[in-house]
């Protein structure tokens, strides 16, 4: 520690070791859950490939310059979202706090739809599983068993009560 300028040693942060490090912090933080499950249902709604032109155009005139716009901005003040964005502008930083307000939502959510994908995969190791047949506590009297012959309009699968009781 410096005796001279103590003040100067306390603002000393962390680095990259590596480029590859900061290049992947960054696409594990713009390539969410989100664009891996429902991009490609937005494009199949939205007019399949067709979709994809505009996709690109904004993309490369908007997303990229953005985010190359919010890395240069965070690196050069070597601020977090909310002293970054009050030192360009102290109006801006309410703005600060609804990003890191909105990246508290994100990631609970996220939380919510991995926990739900770790109770399906368990539950999945059972020998029969719990969505594939009636005479559980969730069924109905319009429980059916897919490939039942005996269907009417208000029958139900077991999966689908399954899945609307859990």
């Amino acid at each position: 520690m410096s005796r001279k300028y103590p003040q100067l040693e306390a603002k000393c942060r962390d680095k990259w070791h590596k480029k590859i490090e900061f290049i992947l912090a960054c696409t594990g933080y713009a390539v969410g859950l989100g664009n891996v499950w429902r991009f490609p249902y937005l494009c199949f709604e939205s007019g399949g490939g067709a979709f994809l032109i505009p996709y690109f155009v904004m993309l490369i005139l908007c997303g990229i310059p953005l985010l190359y716009m919010e890395l240069a901005v965070g690196q050069f003040i070597r601020q977090g979202p909310v002293g970054s964005l009050r030192m360009l502008c102290p109006l801006l930083k309410g703005v600060g706090y609804g990003t890191v307000i909105i990246s508290f939502i994100m990631c609970t959510y996220y939380i919510v739809i991995l926990a739900w994908a770790v109770y399906y995969f368990i539950a999945s190791f059972s020998t029969v599983l719990p969505w594939s047949q009636c005479g559980q506590w969730w069924n109905t009297v319009d429980c059916a068993v897919s490939g039942d012959l005996n269907l009417t309009n208000t029958s139900v699968t077991a999966s689908q009560e399954f899945y609307k009781s859990v």
